[in-house]
């Protein structure tokens, strides 16, 4: 029987049946609901967990048998809409491809007044060209030539745009335009690489979403307090009937599971919404990788392994956030024998950008193996 099946059933008899439900803020945990009508996919329903009447959607609803089995889940058939991660700036975008335009070739114009980036090339006495190879740049408005009724010229009507960051390439005579920065970062970096002509360029922004996302917690004056948000970056979840959880961070280079939620700051604790307590999974910005863990690479043979770590917090005396320090030792499989290649010094949050990109250690502390500064 499936859960519509039995969603039903439990109506027509007015009985209470246990879920796990795919959404929400309390994704892959149980709940017990009081289902009281089904239209369409909805269902209305008593959400006896968090005592609220609440509107879920059928698939990404599976009921508990008595026995533990779990009806078939359906969340994949839903359309998710697209992660939108915390915003890079103009700036970081002009940092991520600045080193890969040699600057007797090119001239990349930064305007932060009029938010706009343009990709210049330059002639062969080194004067840059009137117009941008490549631009990206903020509008709010657009401009329309449309017909006047009543005397049949054109005329032109300002628009006020949706989408505002706009991507341009002047030689294929096309103009893109996105929602968020990221979005048209990632189209601006594809026409990079054809401008280039060299699609193997990886553009890497100087500092994660994640860290940017971090440091948006941290007291802004010595009278503000440390923030925690809901867990976004990385995201959380768990299912409850498997006893099995994730960090949603597959693009990740090295492999942080679930069980470095502590290391991450996430914590799973009441919110109290409209007079109602739920448990949800928050995030701080406090990171504290320590001594013993063990951080295999996804898709390479190297480990990183935590010899000593003292975790960040906020220094009351200085009005600044103290990044904390690891040392760690990195590791390369060789013959099935894992070889000591390294030992490293960073802060926490060198480290957990390290954990992201994989493409840090040039910028880190090298150690002798028996030196540990602390």
């Amino acid at each position: 029987m499936d859960a519509e099946q039995q969603i039903q059933n439990a109506i027509d008899t007015k009985q209470k049946i246990n879920v796990i439900y795919n959404g929400g803020s309390m994704s892959g945990q149980s709940r017990v609901l009081g289902p009281i009508s089904i239209k369409g996919n909805k269902v209305r329903a008593k959400c006896y967990t968090t005592n609220a009447l609440k509107t879920f959607l059928m698939e990404r609803i599976q009921v508990i048998a008595e026995n533990g089995e779990l009806t078939k889940d359906r969340s994949s058939e839903i359309s998710q809409p697209p992660k939108v991660e915390p915003q890079q700036t103009l700036a970081d975008i002009k940092n991520a491809i600045a080193p890969h335009f040699p600057v007797e070739q090119w001239l990349i114009e930064l305007n932060e007044n009029t938010k706009d980036l343009s990709i210049y090339a330059r002639f062969k006495n080194g004067n840059p060209k009137k117009l941008p190879e490549l631009q990206v740049c903020f509008e709010e408005y657009r401009t329309e030539l449309e017909i006047d009724e009543q005397t049949g010229d054109f005329k032109e009507v300002t628009i006020k745009r949706t989408k505002n960051w706009v991507v341009r390439h002047k030689k294929k005579k096309a103009a893109i335009s996105y929602s968020y920065l990221n979005t048209a970062a990632d189209r601006l970096f594809t026409w990079c690489k054809e401008l280039l002509c060299n699609q193997s360029i990886k553009f890497k922004f100087l500092e994660s979403a994640t860290l940017k996302h971090l440091k948006t917690m941290w007291p802004s004056t010595d009278k503000t307090k440390i923030k925690r948000e809901l867990a976004t970056h990385p995201s959380v979840y768990y299912n409850s009937a498997l006893s099995q959880g994730t960090l949603n961070n597959d693009n990740w280079y090295f492999n942080v599971p679930y069980t470095f939620r502590d290391a991450l700051d996430i914590k799973y604790e009441q919110r109290i919404k409209d007079k109602v307590g739920s448990m949800v999974w928050t995030q701080g910005p406090i990171l504290k990788f320590k001594m013993g863990d063990n951080f295999p690479a996804k898709n390479n043979n190297i480990t990183l392994q935590v010899q000593f770590g003292d975790q960040m917090g906020w220094d009351r005396d200085k009005n600044e956030m103290y990044l904390g320090s690891v040392v760690f030792d990195l590791f390369e499989l060789v013959n099935k024998k894992h070889i000591h290649k390294q030992r490293y010094q960073c802060n926490q949050m060198e480290f957990l950008e390290l954990l992201i990109n994989g493409d840090s250690l040039e910028r880190l502390t090298k150690l002798s193996r028996s030196q540990m500064i602390i």
